[in-house]
């Protein structure tokens, strides 16, 4: 548990510094019309009609963040048991196709491009409960800012340790980011995965495993400041102004990935790759045909120990 303790001092004393992966919303563009000034003494005020594709560089940049975000399972189905935990290090990958303008932070500015590959270190532990459920915890950064993703999960295996048949289990997450300047961003969703255990040379074992699930996203933002360098002082809030929100219901993402961790006594190192998509409506009332498509790649590692 110190372990566990200071890998979480690192990653929160890394998150209070603010760095080029930063999000500053207001680049995206305003979706509806504010009022800007051009001397900003009081006397001049224009009326600048909003930009509808910016409601759609809200909803692909939420969706990526938040399938970035989403926790790899990294596990074999069984449960670690009543009075077994692990304890893991991961590193994670996502590898986002985004536009210039749909990265908008304070390193691109939102008109260079957006990275290729976000780097999420993690720190996760797993608990098992006894009756073939488990809880589990972690803790992701998002390299480069400010934002972390703080998960929680419940698991229950109702097929495991049968040495004729593979493990079997589902699980039930959610998320939440913090840190992230004008975004509410939460996510959560459900997952299926099949296992088996192999011995190998008699002191390893492999653990191949497969797994399928959905992710939910909901995204709203707080009032933007959407003209930051440039105030009227007769009405400040004039250039303010919000994104419509993208609610659970109407954002699903489909995700599947396949892994193999190999044992050794306590030690435990895992190998995940997968692959999330779906195609959804850009606002919760959203007309026909605004809707838009997100794909998401991602890799990751884990070292840990499991007693």
């Amino acid at each position: 548990m110190r372990c566990a303790a200071l890998a979480l001092t690192v990653l929160c004393a890394a998150s209070a510094r603010a760095g080029d992966n930063d999000l500053q919303l207001w680049r995206l563009g305003h979706p509806d019309n504010v009022f800007v000034c051009t001397v900003c003494d009081g006397s001049d005020r224009t009326l600048e009609a909003g930009d509808p594709a910016a409601q759609l560089r809200f909803a692909r940049l939420t969706a990526s963040l938040a399938l970035a975000f989403a926790p790899p399972f990294e596990d074999q189905a069984q449960t670690t048991g009543q009075a077994g935990f692990e304890l893991g290090f991961s590193a994670q990958v996502a590898y986002p196709t985004l536009a210039p303008n749909e990265w908008p932070s304070a390193g691109t500015q939102g008109t260079g491009a957006a990275p290729r590959a976000l780097f999420l270190p993690t720190v996760t532990l797993r608990k098992g409960l006894g009756g073939s459920f488990e809880l589990g915890a972690a803790v992701s950064l998002l390299a480069g800012s400010q934002m972390l993703g703080l998960s929680g999960q419940v698991r229950w295996a109702p097929l495991e340790g049968l040495y004729s048949a593979p493990d079997l289990a589902l699980r039930a997450w959610a998320t939440r980011v913090v840190g992230a300047q004008d975004l509410d961003l939460a996510f959560g969703g459900a997952d299926l995965v099949i296992s088996k255990s192999f011995g190998l040379a008699g002191t390893l074992r492999l653990q191949p495993y497969a797994q399928y699930g959905v992710v939910l996203v909901n995204a709203t933002s707080a009032i933007v400041d959407f003209r930051p360098g440039s105030e009227n002082p007769r009405d400040p809030t004039a250039d303010d102004g919000s994104f419509r929100s993208v609610v659970f219901w109407q954002n699903l993402y489909h995700r599947a990935a396949i892994g193999a961790r190999l044992v050794s006594g306590a030690l435990v190192l895992g190998l995940e790759g997968g692959l999330a998509m779906g195609r959804n409506g850009v606002q919760r009332d959203a007309p026909s045909g605004a809707d838009q498509f997100t794909r998401m790649w991602t890799s990751s590692a884990r070292l840990g120990v499991a007693f």
